[in-house]
């Protein structure tokens, strides 16, 4: 398998993952990251994780860009090609036509949740309104269109966590609990999320090779149990051994404080069901308990020194002093 990887943000993590999954099945992975090798993201996890973690498994490792694979993969032949990394069909499509031209049977697209269209009746389902005109929903289109053998499948993931994350989701709240500092919630604090171990998002994108139930599929890539914001915070608070004190407030109701400045998640409802993948691929979530997750992440949160870092939270600041 060929997977084309992200070099930033939450879902690169989802590319190494998936990596160390399949070569650890003994599949031949090649994992491409979109750039350069002398990018400084490279010098944050997932990517510092390469050596130890995926080296050893015979994974080999590479950088391009997508429009660049025909040079630098020339003659290449792969079953399976995995996009993580394009939004849009501009990125995408370079990848689909090598794919082609490698002899993939199958494509796989990590598309994201976020085309779905708000919801008061969560969670989402595959099948529901989604923005028809963004850019992972038009490449979803367009992959069935290009009839791969044994079709393409569609992966929607959420907020995702584990070993080798980079973007500060829990972090945010390890921060001020560690500092005796409130949590500032846009809203409720009632809103559900789906927060996922980036393992698990990997597993069910693995159960989908060779699996004639994948072909031309969505699924929602989400584990199986949704948290509210404030329940993030009290499970990231016990996974601490400590207290979390929380308010919150009304979205948009301080000058100066836009919400995804001030806090990591949507303000709105960001739940999905992973009900589909489990009965048609026969994924199971190998960590379903988020707090156990979470009391890994703070042990890594803290061997990293993060924990004793000087912070100031001034958009919370600013919040707090309008209550």
């Amino acid at each position: 398998m060929l997977i084309v990887n992200t070099n930033g943000g939450g879902h690169a993590n989802i590319g190494f993952w998936l990596s160390k999954t399949l070569a650890s099945a003994k599949h031949d992975v090649t994992l491409c990251v979109v750039g350069e090798e002398t990018d400084k993201k490279m010098q944050k996890a997932p990517f510092t994780y390469f050596d130890a973690d995926l080296k050893p498994l015979g994974v080999t490792t590479m950088w391009s860009n997508p429009a660049d694979l025909k040079s630098k993969l020339g003659g290449a032949k792969f079953d399976i090609v995995c996009d993580n990394n394009g939004k849009d069909l501009e990125n995408v499509g370079p990848v689909a036509e090598f794919a082609k031209e490698a002899g993939a049977e199958q494509f796989f697209f990590v598309s994201s949740a976020g085309i779905y269209k708000p919801t008061p009746t969560p969670p989402h389902v595959e099948g529901d309104a989604v923005k028809e005109t963004a850019g992972h929903a038009v490449v979803e289109k367009h992959l069935v269109d290009m009839k791969f053998t044994k079709g393409m499948t569609s992966f929607r993931p959420q907020y995702l966590t584990g070993y080798g994350s980079n973007k500060d989701c829990e972090e945010y709240f390890f921060d001020r609990i560690q500092r005796g500092k409130p949590i500032v919630i846009p809203g409720s604090g009632d809103q559900f999320a789906s927060v996922s171990h980036a393992e698990d998002l990997a597993t069910m994108i693995a159960s989908a090779v060779d699996n004639a139930n994948a072909k031309d599929e969505i699924f929602n890539c989400v584990t199986k149990k949704g948290v509210t914001l404030r329940g993030m915070a009290e499970v990231c608070a016990k996974a601490m051994g400590k207290e979390a004190t929380i308010v919150t407030y009304k979205e948009g109701s301080v000058e100066g404080v836009e919400t995804k400045k001030q806090f990591p998640f949507r303000a709105v409802h960001f739940y999905a069901s992973s009900a589909k993948a489990m009965a048609k691929l026969g994924w199971e979530p190998k960590h379903p308990d988020l707090e156990a997750t979470l009391k890994d992440r703070y042990a890594e949160y803290c061997a990293s020194g993060r924990d004793k870092k000087e912070m100031t939270f001034d958009l919370d600041e600013k919040v707090l002093a309008t209550l």
